[in-house]
């Protein structure tokens, strides 16, 4: 008897470590996009190439589980959605509580993420409709870059970098940097 005692006192303490080491995984791969970023260049299935975005367009990111996306304008900032996100695996969603484009307030939104070197960020996401309203139906893939204190020419760099692991045509690469 006392050795089941001891078997089952041993799968507990398993169980429990593997618990603990699956949170942990999951709790590092969170952490990997909490901060600032801010989106560089976006691709509409429906249109060709990616194209370089106007600079002040952010995604705050939070340890809290929350996100905020905001833009700057001439006029100060503003906020254009916010929600809570959960991580798993190359899955990233958020579940939209306020948004200029109001079809999306209430639900969620899955991307599909994969981070590179760090400081980038690809989030691929089909768009049923827009902020007018008007159908869609495409896939919108961005680029973000995580806001560092850096050299601006670095930064410039490690997009082109970026970009060459999905552009050919190193004329395109140029002018989406330029």
């Amino acid at each position: 008897m006392k050795t089941v005692g001891y078997i089952f006192c041993i799968c507990v303490l398993a169980l429990s470590v593997g618990c603990n080491a699956s949170k942990s995984a999951i709790n590092r791969e969170a952490e990997s996009i909490i901060g600032l970023w801010e989106v560089k260049a976006i691709h509409n299935s429906d249109e060709t190439g990616y194209k370089i975005t106007p600079p002040g367009m952010f995604k705050m990111v939070q340890s809290d589980g929350r996100f905020t996306n905001f833009m700057s304008t001439e006029e100060g900032a503003i906020i254009t959605v916010d929600g809570s996100y959960t991580l798993e695996g190359d899955l990233y969603t958020e579940s939209i509580v306020n948004s200029f484009n109001k079809s999306q307030e209430g639900k969620d939104n899955p991307l599909q993420i994969k981070l590179s070197h760090d400081n980038f960020m690809y989030l691929r996401w089909f768009q049923p409709i827009d902020e007018l309203g008007v159908e869609q139906n495409r896939w919108v893939e961005e680029i973000w870059q995580r806001v560092l204190i850096q050299d601006l020419e670095v930064s410039n760099v490690d997009l082109r970098q970026e970009l060459r692991l999905l552009l050919d045509d190193e004329e395109l690469i140029k002018k989406v940097i330029e």
